[in-house]
């Protein structure tokens, strides 16, 4: 009886379920609209916090401790999160009439939105670094304090003082370089806190440049590249304790800012090749080169 039971319980019930589907055809495929639309929502909202995670990681990183940074409230969450302290960001709630005050701005959907096309037009023409796709894409950009006019004069300014300093090393007898890196080095395109190292270091010792590198993912052209590579001289490893290696890291590590590394140290580049990578934090300054420098 118990069975007889169930098996019409059953029947009933899939009966009723049929029969509103065919009263409300509308209303089944409009929820399944809505089940697809959610995904896809979703989806767009996991995509929008991976790149968002992955801008955070590499202004943790890569930008000076220094800066300071203005963020939509979401993305400054996250980049304290990541170790930033509170005290360096500059949160842009609706209604802020720019981001300056600031170094550097961390331009999500909501920033671009917040801001429309002044952003890249008056405030920050220059991107550093670029993360994701779409409507969901995080650039850092480098403010322009004084306006674009102005910020375009410096940076020209500066890369022709990068092109004349880079030239002069690229003919320094106790700097051997690459011939890539010679290229790099006479179009203007090394920070201008590398060039400073390594003339200081060629006064010292003997320098050869195996390459330079890392601009920022997806920077805007002319964006100097903010570290070098050097291998050792003669026999000597960059793990070793010779004295060519002691001297050339005290040198290093004896410096001031703007011109203190913010990283110093062996790096494999494959086989068994070791290099001394010496990089410096973004953003990289305008006009060190017009300025007197240790």
């Amino acid at each position: 009886m118990l069975g007889l039971l169930a098996s019409v319980l059953v029947l009933v019930t899939a009966g009723a379920v049929i029969a509103t589907l065919s009263r409300h055809p509308a209303t089944a495929a409009g929820r399944a609209s809505q089940t697809r639309g959610g995904s896809q929502d979703q989806a767009a909202i996991s995509a929008e916090a991976v790149t968002r995670g992955q801008a955070a990681s590499w202004i943790t990183r890569e930008v000076s401790r220094d800066a300071i940074l203005s963020c939509d409230p979401l993305m400054c969450l996250v980049l304290k999160a990541h170790g930033i302290p509170a005290g360096d960001l500059l949160v842009l709630r609706p209604g802020m009439p720019d981001p300056l005050g600031s170094e550097l701005v961390v331009a999500t959907s909501a920033v671009r939105s917040q801001f429309g096309s002044m952003l890249s037009d008056v405030y920050a023409p220059t991107v550093i670094a670029s993360f994701g796709t779409g409507n969901g894409a995080i650039t850092v950009r480098a403010i322009a304090p004084d306006g674009v006019r102005a910020y375009d004069t410096a940076l020209s300014a500066d890369v022709q003082a990068r092109r004349v300093a880079g030239e002069e090393l690229s003919h320094n007898k106790r700097i051997m370089v690459s011939a890539p890196a010679a290229r790099q080095l006479v179009a203007g395109q090394v920070d201008s806190r590398l060039l400073v190292t390594l003339a200081a270091m060629a006064a010292q010792n003997p320098v050869h440049v195996v390459a330079f590198g890392d601009p920022g993912p997806g920077a805007s052209p002319g964006v100097p590249l903010r570290f070098v590579d050097l291998s050792a001289i003669g026999a000597a490893a960059w793990t070793g304790r010779s004295p060519y290696v002691r001297s050339v890291l005290a040198l290093l590590r004896a410096q001031q800012p703007p011109y203190l590394a913010t990283s110093v140290g062996p790096v494999p580049v494959g086989g068994d090749q070791t290099v001394l990578r010496i990089e410096f934090a973004a953003p990289s300054p305008l006009g060190l080169l017009g300025r007197k420098t240790p």
